[in-house]
């Protein structure tokens, strides 16, 4: 039996209206509703208060009071609730906000596959890691699954992009991925539609998870 918590929350802001957002951007923090005004795109507003909402879930069902939980920053930018036992960590891309709570360090990304850039690859990834791409029978879907293995690892220590990206290698143990020397670390990964997504966590127990999709209308 799985002796981790571990839950992922999965919202899409297209089922948003002007009318919607502005009724739910009244339900939540200040300090969200002021990141929001900040922002000029209607997706990037759209997709703010998507994982805004989506934290706030994770702390209904976890017991934690959103109102008065106070989030904090590391160094790098990473959050993490102040005062209470569990990890969460966030991401978004396309339509799709993402969170993941869990009660260790854990990191998530999500990203819609689309076609890739061979000189990122070159660039960012190893000698090893190209190979994996090379050889894929799809590229496109080789390339977002290592890419967003190697940003949920990123974000779960913490450091984000400030931990450079081909300093860490990836191999394959069976069909999984793992970390090259880092045994505590493990990987959860799913598709969701045209989107991979990521999770790591610094744990070496290996589960599955069901990602919840959370409707607000």
């Amino acid at each position: 039996m799985n002796k981790n918590v571990i839950k992922a929350y999965l919202f899409d802001v297209d089922s948003f209206n002007e009318e919607s957002f502005n009724q739910l951007l009244l339900s939540v923090k200040n300090y969200r509703k002021e990141k929001i005004a900040k922002l000029s795109l209607k997706s990037s507003k759209y997709l703010s208060l998507g994982v805004e909402l989506l934290i706030r879930k994770t702390c209904e069902d976890f017991g934690i009071d959103y109102l008065s939980e106070e989030i904090v920053l590391n160094e790098y930018g990473k959050p993490s609730f102040k005062n209470t036992k569990y990890f969460f960590n966030t991401s978004h891309s396309g339509k799709y906000a993402l969170c993941v709570i869990s009660d260790v360090e854990v990191g998530c990304d999500i990203e819609e596959v689309k076609e890739f850039k061979p000189r990122v690859a070159e660039r960012f990834f190893t000698d090893k890691e190209n190979l994996y791409l090379k050889v894929a029978p799809n590229k496109n879907e080789m390339f977002y699954r290592i890419w967003t293995l190697k940003e949920s690892y990123m974000k779960c220590i913490g450091k984000g992009f400030a931990e450079p990206i081909s300093s860490f290698e990836l191999e394959f143990d069976g069909n999984n991925f793992v970390i090259k020397d880092k045994p505590d670390y493990s990987f959860i990964e799913q598709k969701h539609e045209n989107y991979r997504i990521s999770i790591c966590l610094k744990s070496k127990e290996k589960y599955d998870l069901s990602i919840t999709e959370i409707q607000y209308y």
